[in-house]
């Protein structure tokens, strides 16, 4: 009877073995089969002052300066596990760090687009940081900033049709930049009609992101009129 019982206790153990292993295989592969979503083609609001470090700026009704990331770097990025933003009275020079974003346990450190004085940080960005590549130029937003020249502020910054024609350009030089990067990580690029795929930069490996964000964040500003 004890024999029997132990025989029945092991048949049972290899069940549930087998049960549990196809389970992980049939999981495995549904995630493999996943499609790749491409990056959407950015479309900035009305209203928005776009700076070439992917962040903008908008002038609320109290004269502040609201800023975050554009549409192009949300996508590229495509899940925000972090932010962190300097306290309130920190003052602030164009081009300086304003707010630093982690994704995938490393920093991006995104440029102020105006000169001014910390106001607050987005309570809802710190507690729910997807927010800001979720919805961007809405909830997303990260800081607001003071400036004694609003001019001045926004004078270097794309607008309009410009600030649309620049971040599709950006979108094309992100697609070239990504194709050698297949050959050093699996990277999800190239997924409808030429674009990357959406979270494709938090998908390059350590040395292709330090890469990404100097190129893309942290490189010298390129001015031109507003438009």
């Amino acid at each position: 009877m004890v024999a029997l019982l132990v025989i029945l206790t092991i048949v049972l153990a290899l069940t549930i073995d087998s049960f549990v292993l196809a389970r992980q295989r049939r999981t495995s592969s549904v995630e493999a089969l996943q499609p790749i979503v491409a990056m959407k083609v950015p479309q900035p609001p009305q209203g928005v002052f776009l700076d070439t470090a992917h962040s903008w700026l908008r002038i609320t009704s109290d004269g502040r300066l609201r800023v975050g990331i554009d549409d192009f770097l949300a996508e590229a990025v495509g899940q925000i596990d972090k932010v962190e933003v300097p306290a309130q009275g920190t003052s602030i020079e164009r081009g300086a760090p304003l707010f630093t974003l982690t994704v995938k346990g490393r920093k991006l450190v995104i440029p102020s687009p105006a000169s001014g004085t910390v106001m607050s940080a987005n309570d809802k960005a710190l507690r729910d940081p997807s927010a800001v590549a979720r919805d961007p130029y809405g909830a997303g937003w990260v800081a607001s900033i003071w400036t004694r020249d609003h001019h001045a502020a926004i004078a270097p910054l794309r607008i309009g049709a410009a600030a649309t024609h620049f971040l599709r350009e950006e979108l094309h030089r992100l697609a070239d930049f990504m194709v050698p990067s297949q050959e050093m990580a699996s990277v999800p690029v190239m997924a409808d009609g030429g674009l990357p795929g959406k979270g494709s930069a938090a998908s390059l490996d350590d040395q292709s992101w330090e890469t990404f964000s100097r190129q893309f964040v942290n490189a010298p500003a390129r001015t031109t009129p507003n438009a």
